[in-house]
C-alpha cells in the first residue's frame, strides 16, 4: 500500500508540476486520479471531479470519441497524439467548441502492463481561431480583386520573374500557367509605351525614390493581339542595402473608361465645332456651356467664364418673358420645342431672328429634368436668300419647268413660258387666273386641305398633283414642288412659288417598266416556288456578303422572319463556337471569289443547335466580277451524331482495351522469360511472337485513340527544343530493327534544332518509314531524305513498291481508307496511320503529300515550320 501511495503521490506531483492541461486516468475505468487547475479550466470544472469515471466527471464527452480512444490506449499500450483536434465541452454553463493538441500516453508497471493513462493538452483555440479569420479575409480579399476585375502581380527585380494572378496574365494574354520573364511583360506592351512603362519601374525600384508605382498604358496580347488598356499600382520593398527584393501591385482593365472619355471627347469636340448654335442651362436659366459657334454668334469671348452669363444677356425683355413664361412650358418631355425666336448679341446687342430647337435634359438614373439643351440656326443668310428670289425670275423664265408664282390666296402673279404652253393661258390671262383654276378638282381639294396648312407651318411642299389644259381640258399629271415666301424682317408669309415637271413622257416609260417587271416578278415567282419545293435551305446574297434573299425552309426551320435573318443578321443564329470560323471563311470567299463550304451550327425554332453543311458559288460576269452568291444550308445534324457516337464509341472501347492488352503484354514477357530460364526456348519463341502480336495490337488501339483525340479537337501538341537529326537517326534505327528484308538508306541535309513536339513529328516518320516497308514486299531498299529550307525542315520517304494509282492518292490522307494490292499481297492495319500523320502535319503549320507512280513505288513527304506557335 505504501508503495502505490508514492507512485500516485509522484503522479499527483507530476501533474501539478506540467505547464500544460495534464491529468491521469486510472484503469479501464478511467477514474480520474490527478488534474491539475489548467486542465480543470478547460473541462470548466472543479476538484470535485478527481475520483471520478471521466464519463462522469466530464459527461460532455459521451458522444466525442475521446474515452473510444482512451480504451483503444489502455488496451494497446501504444501511446495516441492529436493535433489541432475539436472538443465539445460545457464551460460557464454553455456547451463550446475547442481545439487541442492532445496526447494519450499510458503508464506501465514492472510487468509492462497499463495501470494508467496520462494526457495533456495544448489549447490552441485561439490560433485555429485567428487561423480561420485569415484564410475567411483572404477569401474576401479575392473575391473582391474578381468582381472588380483587378489582377495582382508581384515582380521579383532580383531574379527578374513576374508572378501573376488568372487576371494579369489574361489581361497581358499570357497563358494560365508558366513562368514569366520581365522581358516577356515588356514584349507585350504597346510599342508606344515600352519606354515609359521602363522608366516608371526602374524609378520605382529606386532605393533614391518612394517606391511608388502608378501608371496607364497599353498592352497587346500575343496571342489574339487584343489591344487593352490597363492602369497598374505598385509599390517596391528594399532591403537594408537599399536593393529591391519585391515590387508588387495590382493591374485593372480600363479599357472601357479610356474608350468611353474618349468618346465623350469626340462628342464635346463634334458639338464644338458643329456650325449651330449650341448651349446647355440649368433649370433657373444659368448657361453650363456654349460651343464656339454660338459663343461667334452671340459675341462672347472663345477664352470667356460663360457660367457667369444667363438667359437675360441674350433676350430682349419681351422676348425673354415669352421664353420663359411661355416656350419653357410648352417644351414636351419627347418631342421638344421648335419655332422661331430673337437672340440678343451679347456684345453689339443686334437682334438675330433663329430658328429654335429645345430640349428637356434628364438625370438618366432618376428621370429628374436637371437642365435645358438648344440648337439655334442663324436665320438672317435665309432670309436674305429669299429676298433674291424675284430676282432670279428671269432665270426661272427660261426654265422648261412649270414656273409660278401666286400671292397666298392663290392668284396668280407669274407663269413662266414654258408653264404658259404646258397649260394653254396667254401671258395677259395670267393675272387674271388664280392657283385653282388650272388644277383638277382633286388636286384643288388637296391644295386646299393638306398643302396650303403644310406650307404656312412648313414652308415647303412636294409631290404628284394635275394640271388642266385650258383649252384641250386635258389632264396633265405634274410632279410639283410649292414653296411660302416670307417677308425678310417681319417673317409674314407673302407668297407661294411652285415649280412642276410634266409626267407624262415618264409615266409612258413607268408603264413600259411595269409590264416588263410584271414578267420578270413571274419568272421570280416560279425561281422562288422552284427554290420552295426543295429539301435544303437556298440563299442568295450581294457580293459585300448581305443576305437579300432566303427560301421558306428556313423560316421553317428556324421560326425567323426575313428582317431576322436579310442582311448579316443570319449570323446571330450561329452557335457562338462557331460564329468566328464561319464569319473568316466568307471573308476569305468574298474577297477571293472561292467557293464558300463549311460545317457550322445553327439554332431551330425549337431552341436547338442543329449542324450544317453550308455551300455557296459566286456568280460572275463577262468582266469577272462576283454580281451574286448562291449558297445551300443542308441539314447534317443526324450525320455529325453518328460520327459523334462512332467517335465515342472508338475512344470507349480503345481506352477499355488498352488495359487488358497491357496486361496481357505483361503476361506474356514474363512466361516468356520464364520459358528461357527453363530452357523451353520453342515456347520462349512462340510467346515472343505473341508479345508481338501485342505491341501490334496495341499500336493498333494508339491510333484508335489518336482519331478520337483528332476527332473532338483534344490532340495535345507539347513543344520543346529538340534536335531534328537525331530524332530521324533514331526512328530509322527502331525500324531497320523491325525490318530484316529492308534496307534503310538514308540522305539526311538538315542539321538544326527545332521547336516542336518531339514525339508527334517522330510518330509521323515512324508512319512513312514502316508503311515504305509495309508497301514495297517486293522490294529490298527505301530512302529517307531530309532538306534544310530554311525555315523549315522537308522530309520525304521513298518506296519501290505497289505505287498508287493517280485517281486513288487524293484519298490515302481519309480516315481508314487503305491502299490494296493484288491477291499476292494483303496489307493489315485500320487505314489510320496516314489520316493521323495528316492531322499531326496540318496542326503543326505544315504540309505532307504524296507522288506515286502505280508499280514502281511512292514517295510520301511532309514540311513543317522550324518554329512552331
Amino acid at each position: 500500500m505504501t508503495t502505490l501511495y508514492s507512485e500516485q503521490d509522484g503522479f499527483n506531483s507530476l501533474v501539478e508540476a506540467s505547464p500544460m492541461p495534464t491529468a491521469i486516468y486510472k484503469g479501464m475505468n478511467m477514474i480520474i486520479s490527478a488534474a491539475n487547475q489548467a486542465m480543470l479550466d478547460l473541462w470548466g470544472k472543479t476538484t470535485h471531479v478527481i475520483g471520478m469515471p471521466l464519463i462522469e466527471g466530464v459527461p460532455e464527452l459521451k458522444n466525442q470519441p475521446f474515452l473510444g480512444i482512451l480504451e483503444e490506449v489502455f488496451e494497446t499500450g501504444e501511446t495516441y497524439y492529436s493535433k489541432e483536434s475539436p472538443a465539445d465541452l460545457v464551460v460557464d454553463g454553455t456547451l463550446q467548441t475547442f481545439y487541442f493538441t492532445f496526447t494519450y500516453k499510458p503508464l506501465k508497471n514492472d510487468n509492462g502492463e497499463t495501470i494508467a493513462i496520462i494526457n495533456t493538452a495544448a489549447h490552441l483555440t485561439e490560433l485555429v481561431a485567428a487561423r480561420k479569420q485569415i484564410a475567411d479575409t483572404q477569401e474576401r480579399l479575392t473575391f473582391a480583386l474578381i468582381s472588380a476585375e483587378i489582377g495582382t502581380w508581384d515582380l521579383d527585380p532580383i531574379n527578374n520573374i513576374v508572378n501573376w494572378d488568372a487576371r494579369c496574365r489574361e489581361l497581358f494574354g499570357f497563358a494560365k500557367d508558366g513562368e514569366i520573364k520581365y522581358g516577356d511583360v515588356l514584349s507585350c506592351i504597346h510599342q508606344d509605351d515600352v519606354e515609359v512603362v521602363n522608366k516608371a519601374v526602374l524609378q520605382a525600384i529606386d532605393p533614391n525614390a518612394e517606391g511608388q508605382y502608378d501608371i496607364k498604358y497599353r498592352t497587346l496580347s500575343k496571342e489574339n493581339h487584343i489591344l487593352r488598356w490597363v492602369h497598374c499600382k505598385g509599390k517596391a520593398y528594399f532591403n537594408d542595402d537599399g536593393i529591391a527584393y519585391r515590387f508588387a501591385g495590382i493591374a485593372q482593365d480600363i479599357t472601357n473608361e479610356i474608350a468611353a472619355d474618349r468618346r465623350e471627347q469626340q462628342l464635346l469636340t463634334l458639338i464644338d465645332n458643329n456650325a449651330d448654335h449650341m448651349t446647355v442651362a440649368d433649370l433657373k436659366g444659368n448657361v453650363i456651356y456654349m460651343n464656339k459657334a454660338s459663343r461667334l454668334m452671340l459675341g462672347v469671348d472663345l477664352a470667356a467664364d460663360v457660367t457667369k452669363l444667363s438667359a437675360k444677356d441674350f433676350y430682349t425683355p419681351n422676348e425673354l418673358d415669352r421664353v420663359q413664361n411661355h416656350i419653357i412650358k410648352e417644351i414636351d418631355p419627347v418631342k421638344g420645342w421648335q419655332g422661331n425666336i430673337s437672340l440678343l448679341n451679347f456684345t453689339t446687342k443686334d437682334v438675330i431672328p433663329c430658328r429654335v430647337s429645345y430640349l428637356l435634359i434628364k438625370d438618366p438614373a432618376t428621370g429628374e429634368v436637371i437642365g435645358r439643351g438648344a440648337t439655334a440656326r442663324d436665320l438672317r443668310p435665309e432670309i436674305s436668300a429669299k429676298a433674291e428670289v424675284e430676282k432670279m425670275a428671269s432665270i426661272v423664265g427660261s426654265s422648261e419647268d412649270f414656273c409660278n408664282y401666286c400671292d397666298t390666296n392663290g392668284n396668280t402673279v407669274y407663269i413662266n413660258p414654258s408653264g404658259r404652253e404646258l397649260i394653254g393661258i396667254s401671258e395677259e390671262n395670267v393675272p387674271k387666273s388664280n392657283l385653282f383654276d388650272y388644277h383638277s378638282d382633286s388636286s384643288n381639294e388637296k391644295i386646299k386641305n393638306e398643302i396650303l396648312p403644310l406650307l404656312f407651318s412648313k414652308g415647303r411642299w412636294s409631290g404628284e398633283l394635275e394640271l388642266i389644259h385650258q383649252e384641250t381640258k386635258e389632264i396633265i399629271p405634274i410632279h410639283k414642288q410649292l414653296y411660302m415666301i416670307r417677308e425678310e424682317i417681319t417673317n409674314i408669309p407673302v407668297a407661294i412659288a411652285g415649280i412642276a415637271r410634266d409626267l407624262r413622257p415618264e409615266l409612258n416609260v413607268r408603264k413600259i417598266l411595269a409590264d416588263k417587271n410584271a414578267a420578270l416578278q413571274s419568272v421570280v415567282n416560279e425561281l422562288e416556288f422552284l427554290a420552295n419545293t426543295v429539301p435544303s435551305v437556298v440563299w442568295t446574297s450581294g457580293p459585300d456578303g448581305n443576305l437579300d434573299y432566303i427560301n421558306q425552309r428556313w423560316f421553317d426551320q428556324t421560326g425567323k422572319s426575313n428582317e431576322e435573318t436579310l442582311g448579316a443578321r443570319w449570323m446571330e443564329s450561329v452557335h457562338p463556337d462557331d460564329v468566328s470560323l464561319a464569319e473568316k471563311a466568307w471573308k476569305i470567299s468574298l474577297e477571293t471569289g472561292a467557293p464558300y463550304e463549311i460545317e457550322f451550327r445553327c439554332l431551330d425554332k425549337f431552341n436547338n443547335y442543329r449542324w450544317y453543311l453550308v455551300r455557296a458559288m459566286p456568280l460572275k460576269d463577262a468582266e469577272g466580277k462576283i454580281v451574286k452568291w448562291y449558297g445551300t444550308n443542308n441539314d447534317v445534324h443526324h450525320q455529325k451524331e453518328l460520327e459523334k457516337q462512332k467517335d465515342n464509341f472508338l475512344g470507349i472501347a480503345s481506352h477499355e482495351l488498352k488495359t487488358p492488352v497491357t496486361s496481357l503484354k505483361a503476361y506474356a514477357q514474363v512466361m516468356e522469360s520464364m520459358f528461357k530460364r527453363s530452357g523451353d526456348f520453342k515456347n520462349a519463341d512462340l510467346l515472343g511472337k505473341m508479345n508481338k502480336q501485342v505491341d501490334r495490337l496495341t499500336n493498333l488501339i494508339s491510333d484508335l485513340l489518336d482519331v478520337t483525340k483528332i476527332n473532338s479537337g483534344r490532340l495535345q501538341f507539347n513543344n520543346a527544343e529538340f534536335d531534328f537529326n537525331e530524332m530521324v537517326e533514331e526512328v530509322i534505327e527502331d525500324v531497320q530493327r523491325t525490318s530484316f528484308k529492308h534496307i534503310i538508306k538514308k540522305e539526311l541535309n538538315f542539321n538544326k534544332t527545332i521547336y516542336g513536339d518531339r514525339d508527334r513529328i517522330c510518330q509521323v516518320v515512324t508512319n512513312l518509314l514502316t508503311n515504305a516497308v509495309k508497301y514495297s514486299p517486293e522490294a529490298n531498299e527505301v530512302v529517307i531524305y531530309t532538306e534544310d529550307a530554311h525555315d523549315i525542315v522537308k522530309v520525304c520517304v521513298q518506296d519501290y513498291g505497289i505505287g498508287i494509282s493517280p485517281d486513288l492518292q487524293d484519298h490515302v490522307f481519309e480516315q481508314f481508307y487503305r491502299v490494296s494490292g493484288n491477291r499476292e499481297h494483303t496489307f493489315p492495319g485500320l487505314g489510320l496511320g496516314l489520316y493521323i500523320s495528316s492531322e499531326i502535319v496540318k496542326r503543326l503549320g505544315g504540309k505532307i503529300w504524296v507522288n506515286s507512280v502505280q508499280g514502281k513505288g511512292s514517295t510520301f513527304g511532309f514540311t513543317i515550320p522550324i518554329m512552331m506557335d
